[in-house]
């Protein structure tokens, strides 16, 4: 337990760094968020992709278990909906799309090293592909699949996942110049994915109290039962095993209150359950990676 600690305390504590940030000043981090999601991360994924010979085989299992728990989190959400006969729409991103970044990168990488974080990297690639497509066709409520596509090719995380996963399966190492360069690069993305998720949820406002909790109770403890149903329907072992059922657990992500704030849809009532599943995360990832480990 005491190594566990020191693994998911470093990343909860930065976090925490952010939110403090966040709450005292009124800085504009959106160009930190670009230097994030254009330069450290694509150059994280890309390097962590390298490390260890992927079998595109391995590869096609990962990518159909995060459509396996995004589908059956919907499906979830939809008889939840019917039995309580509730309306809704914006809520449904809540429950589907977990936080694939900003908290399973880091503890991954501490707990698992370079060859979790490049399973944790192939499970994002589909979940990246759902919430710009899928994820803005629900927030929008019409069918506006062009310009979620469009929204995907910006995305330069996914380049980087996926020429590092062409270089792999090449068997295809670059410079070690350019290796070791963007492996500097790479190690600044941690620390500011955390504060600014951190900075994110100082500004969120809880509402709608016990809807949120359900939603949030649905995203995560549906999401482990669906990773775990995920690891045996697709025979995973080992490493894969514990990042994919660790993934399919964890907090909504943050973009989905983005996408309900653009499109006007529930985008209270989703940021609330972010706000509910990251606090609920500080006792819920110390417990998963004693389960898994």
């Amino acid at each position: 337990m005491a190594s566990i600690i020191e693994i998911v305390l470093p990343t909860f504590a930065t976090m925490g760094v952010g939110y403090v940030f966040g709450r005292l000043s009124n800085v504009d981090l959106r160009s930190v968020i670009d230097v994030a999601m254009y330069i450290t991360l694509p150059a994280l994924a890309f390097t962590s992709m390298l490390d260890k010979p992927i079998i595109l085989g391995e590869a096609a299992k990962l990518w159909a278990a995060a459509v396996f728990v995004a589908l059956g989190s919907y499906a979830l959400a939809w008889v939840f909906f019917r039995i309580t006969r509730q309306q809704h729409s914006g809520l449904y991103l809540a429950i589907i799309f977990m936080n694939s970044v900003n908290i399973p990168f880091p503890i991954i990488y501490l707990a698992f090293g370079a060859e979790g974080l490049a399973v944790a990297t192939l499970f994002y690639i589909p979940n990246a592909l759902l919430i710009y497509t899928w994820g803005v066709h629900i927030a929008y409520r019409a069918e506006n699949w062009k310009d979620s596509v469009k929204e995907v090719l910006r995305v330069p995380l996914i380049y980087g996942a996926v020429g590092g996963l062409i270089f792999n399966l090449a068997h295809v190492q670059p410079p070690a110049l350019i290796m070791g360069t963007l492996e500097f690069i790479g190690q600044a993305a941690i620390p500011l994915v955390l504060i600014v998720a951190g900075v994110d949820i100082a500004g969120i406002r809880p509402t709608a109290w016990p809807t949120a909790i359900t939603a949030g109770a649905i995203r995560m403890g549906g999401g482990f039962l669906l990773g775990v149903a995920a690891a045996v329907l697709f025979r995973f072992t080992g490493v894969a095993r514990a990042v994919v059922i660790f993934d399919a657990a964890m907090p909504t992500a943050v973009f989905a209150s983005i996408l309900c704030a653009k499109y006007r849809n529930e985008s209270e009532l989703v940021s609330s359950v972010v706000l509910i599943t990251t606090v609920a995360s500080v006792v819920t990832v110390p417990l998963l990676l004693y389960f898994l480990r």
